[in-house]
C-alpha cells in the first residue's frame, strides 16, 4: 500500500489532525485509555532553531487508568528528524511546566491548577546507547534507606516530575512482538520507496483498525498535490541544512588544521629551544672543564 512518508512534518501534522487517530495513537503509546484529547492550534508549531526543525504538539487529554481513575494530563509530543542539542526540547518542556488549566477541586468547583505532564519524542535518528525502538522512562518512589519501592502517588511530586516515551523510528523493524510495535511500524523507514522518499510501500498489519485508518489517511496525503509540494519544500530546507552543516564542518576542519599546524610549530620551537639549551649547557661544561685543566697546568708549572 503506497502511503505518504509520515516523517515529513507536513504529513505527520496532517495525520494527527484526525482527532480519532490522535486519541487512539496516544492510547496505544501510553498503554492507557485516552477518553478525549484536545489540541490548541496556536500550540501546534514547527520550531526552527538555526540548524534543527522540531515539530511540536501540546495535547490536553482525559485519561482513564486501569484502576478506573480519571485524570487530566498535558501531553507534549515533539518530533525531530536529526540529532540536536537536548536543551531545545527542555526549553519547550519548561513552557508547559508554567501552564495552568481549569480543573475541578475537591468541592467540585473549577480552579486553575498545573496539569501532570507526559512527554513523547519521535526521533528520526538513533540513540546509540538505547537499542529498543520504543522506550518508557517512568518514575518510581523508592525509600533510599531500605531500598523499598513505595506503591504511592503524591500530587506534589507528580506535578514536579513526568514520564517520557522515546520512539526511535530507525529501530522499528519488520519483526514485531506487540501491538504497539505493529502500530508504530507505519513510521518505520524500512518501507521507504527506493525511488521516492516522499512515500512508503507499507506492508504492515492493516488488519489492525488503527493501522488501517492511519494508512488510509496517509494514502490520501500522498495523493494531495499540495502536501507533496510542501514535502518538496522540506526536502529543500533539509538540503540547505546539510549544505550549511557541510560548510561548518569544512570551517571546523580548517580551523583544526590551523590549530594542529600551530601546535606542530610550537612543539618544533620547543624542541629547538631545548636543543639550544642543551648545547649551551654542554658549552658551559666544556669551558668549565677547560678552565679546570688550565688551573691544573698552572699548578704544575709553578716554580
Amino acid at each position: 500500500m503506497i502511503i505518504a512518508n509520515p516523517l515529513y512534518d507536513i504529513v505527520f501534522k496532517y495525520l494527527l489532525e484526525d482527532v480519532e487517530i490522535t486519541r487512539a495513537l496516544l492510547s496505544t503509546i501510553l498503554g492507557e485509555e485516552v477518553q478525549s484529547v484536545e489540541v490548541k492550534p496556536q500550540e501546534t508549531s514547527t520550531e526552527t532553531s538555526g540548524d534543527i526543525r522540531i515539530l511540536r504538539f501540546d495535547f490536553k487529554a482525559v485519561i482513564k487508568k486501569p484502576n478506573g481513575e480519571i485524570s487530566k494530563v498535558l501531553i507534549e509530543l515533539q518530533k525531530a528528524k536529526k540529532a540536536f542539542n537536548a536543551m531545545r526540547f527542555r526549553r519547550y518542556l519548561g513552557d508547559n511546566y508554567r501552564k495552568e488549566d481549569e480543573v475541578l477541586n475537591e468541592r467540585g468547583l473549577p480552579e486553575k491548577r498545573p496539569l501532570p505532564i507526559v512527554t513523547i519524542y519521535f526521533l528520526g535518528f538513533s540513540l546509540n546507547s538505547i537499542p529498543s525502538g520504543v522506550v518508557k522512562i517512568n518514575r518510581e518512589y523508592i525509600d533510599v534507606v531500605t531500598q523499598e519501592k513505595l506503591d504511592i502517588k503524591e500530587e506534589f511530586v507528580e506535578l514536579l516530575t513526568h514520564d517520557s516515551y522515546l520512539i526511535q523510528v530507525q529501530k522499528l523493524g519488520h519483526a514485531t512482538k506487540s501491538r504497539i510495535e505493529r502500530v508504530l511500524q507505519i513510521f518505520s523507514p524500512i518501507y521507504q520507496s527506493p525511488n521516492d522518499r516522499h512515500q512508503l510501500d507499507f506492508q504492515g498489519d492493516t488488519d489492525d483498525p488503527l493501522v488501517r485508518r492511519m494508512a488510509e489517511r496517509l494514502g490520501r496525503a500522498i495523493a494531495s498535490e499540495e502536501i507533496r509540494d510542501k514535502m518538496d519544500v522540506e526536502d529543500e530546507l533539509e538540503r540547505a541544512f546539510d549544505r550549511e552543516l557541510s560548510k561548518k564542518d569544512e570551517i571546523i576542519a580548517e580551523q583544526e588544521g590551523i590549530i594542529l599546524e600551530k601546535d606542530k610549530l610550537l612543539i618544533e620551537e620547543k624542541q629547538r629551544a631545548e636543543e639550544e639549551k642543551q648545547r649551551a649547557e654542554a658549552e658551559i661544561q666544556k669551558n668549565l672543564e677547560l678552565q679546570k685543566q688550565i688551573e691544573e697546568l698552572k699548578k704544575q708549572i709553578k716554580p
